[in-house]
């Protein structure tokens, strides 16, 4: 299990550029801004905010939005505090506890795949929820890579779709990204590269890579991918 110090590493170090200018995370991130836009949401709450990437793009599409975040990580959300400053920012440990009050949208991107009880996490989402709850995670084999950061496990549909039920939420919509440049075969060869995939600060040659492969992946196959989003809503929710 990874401990709390270890996040707050990897936020100093192994996931600030990666989240922020990875082509993944920004082609996911506009996709999860697209969706939001359209849901006609007021309040959001980002579960796992991390140094609010994702919260800091819906504000800049939806400037009315009003935005909260939870993290485990304290140095995320500082991070995210500086990015967002008119975000309420609040620690959370989601697999123990859930906010006292509710909001139109519950975001979770990329997350749950790190809780040892993510039923119980999406259980405290799903009541955080009035209306929408979004969550996003990785769909396939797990590669070493992702085990070292914290992987539990990645997730077939059928089952991000029965741990959603047994949460008393009803999945509407699950799809996918990523096919086929940001394939499984281009996951594992990543895992070859001298240290593994890329992390950590990005210098001009990284970032020369990403703004290429974030450009080469607008040319992926809609909803197929290892990427996978889940749209649900509490079944409580009128």
């Amino acid at each position: 299990m990874v401990s709390l110090e270890r996040y707050n590493d990897l936020w100093i170090g192994t996931w600030g550029d990666q989240q922020r200018l990875g082509p993944v995370h920004r082609h996911q991130r506009e996709q999860l801004v697209k969706l939001i836009a359209k849901l006609s949401v007021h309040t959001i709450l980002d579960v796992g905010c991390g140094a609010g990437d994702n919260l800091a793009a819906i504000v800049q599409a939806m400037p009315g939005a009003i935005v909260s975040g939870t993290d485990l990580s304290t140095q995320a959300l500082s991070m995210a505090e500086q990015r967002v400053p008119k975000g309420a920012f609040r620690p959370l440990d989601a697999e123990k506890e859930r906010l006292n009050e509710q909001f139109d949208l519950v975001l979770c991107n990329q997350v749950i795949e790190h809780l040892v009880d993510d039923i119980a996490a999406l259980r405290n989402i799903a009541r955080m929820s009035k209306q929408w709850v979004l969550v996003a995670t990785m769909r396939g084999r797990m590669r070493p890579s992702e085990r070292l950061i914290g992987h539990y496990r990645n997730y077939s549909d059928a089952e991000l779709r029965a741990k959603a039920e047994a949460a008393d939420l009803e999945v509407l919509d699950i799809f996918g990204w990523g096919f086929p440049f940001y394939s499984p075969l281009y996951r594992t060869v990543t895992e070859w590269l001298p240290g593994g995939p890329p992390n950590g600060q990005f210098g001009t040659v990284q970032r020369t890579m990403g703004n290429l492969l974030y450009h080469l992946y607008r040319f992926n196959v809609p909803r197929r991918g290892d990427v996978v989003t889940m749209l649900a809503k509490p079944r409580n929710a009128s």
